[in-house]
């Protein structure tokens, strides 16, 4: 007998699932809450294929996670991260060997900026060359060993590790999840060989009799702390507070709430910049906008809460005689090589707890001039969006805020909107005026391409809800729609993708007219940033199934917005492409 090869003698036996390491590492998922795991497979991953089939052989199918399969590791990982991005749950991706780990690529990128957590398990090269269970025996498995695989992503990670026997790997199962759900959560990586994962186990069970291991939880600010908050908010007549994430998963109800309270009792105007979740209501009075220097020369105090880039210095800065606090739970932001940021007071804690507790402590007397000044602010910001609307609309133009508008009105308290519009983003932000805690998603970095894979994600998390992902049309190439919209057809997650066609790339165009405005590449008309002859963006989608429909015409585009939510409502997903005019300047 080979013995390369594993004995399946008695496969269906109903003790299989723990005879090797691979049907543990299932099952600890499961245990621990993963409820799918979205997978491209390869070589290296066998032991966990055949695993499940015992498992599902046995009559224990029910144990282990569902896999969703994934034609390329990018989709795999938008979507986990979607799912989490509802939910604050972390998903598996199962991904193959140095190769599959590169292929997340951007999506890695996206989910660590994101701060969403997703638990990433990649096959190893086998050690060996023959003789154990899972030894090398195809020429794959000597181009596929290199020396350090994990630092492939090490960088984008809350933890990385590798199973090695004879560690039992429930335990590092929940590890992994511990620190991915830690406060400033994200991505975890764990790796094994093939023959790590068809190492026998004893037949222990992984129930721990219904014992879950507590998801770390931030505090708020102590009573001095938040005194002192208190006080600086109290005497200021204008505070200002910038938000990223505070109404980011698990709690977004609560982050939500307490922003509300907070700005309604100190008379706070609210900017989300930039916005990777919905923080504060987008039609409330104390709203805004999201661009930070426009507000700047009003306040009297700006408090940063639950944000990592508050604002870009070169599009406006803070003049020097403003105070500034700052409330979050990395306030250092230790992932970034730069924070220019200069701080008068920064308190390392969770800022939704911390902004309840001044609210609680805050005289709504001492608000009323500013309730008054941002309300103001609020009301001429609006009228001046809607009113390039009504313009727009009057010359028959199809521009970014033309298409967001007409979004808005098929957008309703059941929907979730997916944004990787780029550089249509900010009238996606202004006119679909959303307002329910976790009705937002955005991908927190700049791995473009996240929106159609991450809107299944979504639906999964959330099959009740009507998803919708807004994406440029450079976006929406990068996402890989023909795979993204199969996806959602063989899961039964349909969803609704919007294309903002722009015909090219705009940010590129935008940023290099910021640099060189009086440049030879503007007056070339930005030609590197267009791709020419025109691209059918319809036509990837129709390979699964998906109803499209294409609009150069403002007549035609409520229709073919309705048409898309119809389709998508009736278990169909859908793409609707709209030829929109170019806007200038970078996102």
């Amino acid at each position: 007998m080979d013995s390369s090869k594993a004995d399946d003698s008695d496969a269906a036996d109903s003790t299989a699932d723990t005879r090797t390491v691979a049907g543990r590492l299932l099952r600890s998922l499961a245990e621990s809450g993963v409820s799918y795991v979205f997978a491209n497979f390869g070589t290296d991953h066998a032991p966990l294929l055949e695993a499940a089939s015992r498992l599902r052989a046995s009559g224990a199918g029910e144990s282990i996670p569902e896999f969703v399969l994934c034609p390329t590791e990018f989709p795999a990982m938008s979507a986990a991260h979607g799912y989490a991005a509802v939910t604050g749950d972390p998903q598996a991706v199962l991904v193959h060997v140095d190769v599959g780990t590169q292929s997340l690529g951007a999506a890695m990128h996206n989910a660590h900026r994101a701060k969403v957590p997703v638990f990433v398990l990649a096959g190893l090269a086998p050690v060996s060359h023959d003789g154990h269970p899972g030894s090398r025996d195809i020429n794959v498995h000597y181009v596929q060993d290199v020396f350090d695989q994990p630092g492939i992503v090490r960088e984008y990670c809350r933890w990385t590790s590798e199973y090695r026997p004879p560690a039992d790997p429930a335990e590092l199962v929940e590890r992994g999840l511990d620190r991915a759900t830690a406060p400033d959560p994200g991505p975890v990586y764990l790796s094994a060989t093939r023959e790590a994962l068809e190492t026998p186990v004893e037949a222990v069970s992984t129930d721990r009799g219904g014992r879950q291991t507590g998801r770390v939880q931030a505090a708020g600010a102590d009573g001095d702390a938040v005194a002192a908050i208190t006080e600086r908010v109290a005497a200021a007549e204008r505070p200002l507070l910038i938000t990223g994430d505070l109404g980011a998963a698990p709690d977004p109800d609560r982050g939500v709430e307490a922003l509300v309270a907070f700005a309604e009792a100190a008379g706070a105007g609210v900017v989300e910049n930039p916005a990777n979740s919905l923080n504060f209501p987008r039609n409330h009075d104390l709203h805004v906008g999201f661009t930070p220097a426009t507000a700047f020369e009003d306040a009297d105090l700006v408090v940063l809460a639950a944000t990592d880039v508050p604002w870009v210095p070169a599009q406006g800065d803070l003049p020097d005689d403003i105070p500034v606090v700052q409330i979050d739970t990395d306030p250092s932001k230790r992932h970034f090589p730069q924070w220019p940021f200069v701080v008068d007071g920064a308190y390392a804690a969770a800022p939704a707890k911390t902004l309840a507790a001044v609210a609680d402590r805050v005289d709504p007397a001492d608000g009323s001039a500013g309730r008054d000044h941002w309300r103001a602010a609020s009301t001429a910001w609006r009228e001046e969006a809607d009113e390039t609307v009504r313009r727009d609309r009057e010359v028959g133009r199809l521009t970014p805020a033309v298409v967001s508008d007409a979004l808005d009105d098929v957008v309703d308290e059941r929907t979730i909107l997916v944004d990787d519009a780029v550089t249509s983003s900010e009238s996606l932000l202004e006119h679909v005026r959303l307002t329910d805690p976790g009705s937002y998603v955005s991908k927190g970095g700049s791995g473009l391409g996240f929106g159609p894979a991450s809107a299944v994600g979504v639906k999964l998390a959330a099959p009740e809800k009507r998803v919708i992902a807004a994406v440029g049309d450079g976006a929406y190439l990068f996402g890989q729609p023909t795979v993204s919209a199969w996806l959602g057809a063989a899961y039964d997650a349909p969803t609704l993708t919007v294309v903002y066609d722009n015909e090219g790339w705009n940010a590129v165009a935008g940023a290099t007219h910021l640099q060189h405005p009086d440049g030879a590449f503007a007056a070339a008309d930005a030609p590197e940033s267009r791709f020419g002859a025109s691209l059918d963006l319809t036509v990837p989608a129709t390979a699964a199934g998906a109803a499209t429909e294409s609009v150069t015409e403002l007549d035609d585009l409520e229709p073919a917005l309705e048409a898309g939510v119809a389709a998508v409502d009736e278990g169909t997903p859908a793409v609707v492409v709209v030829e929109v005019e170019r806007s200038r300047g970078p996102k």
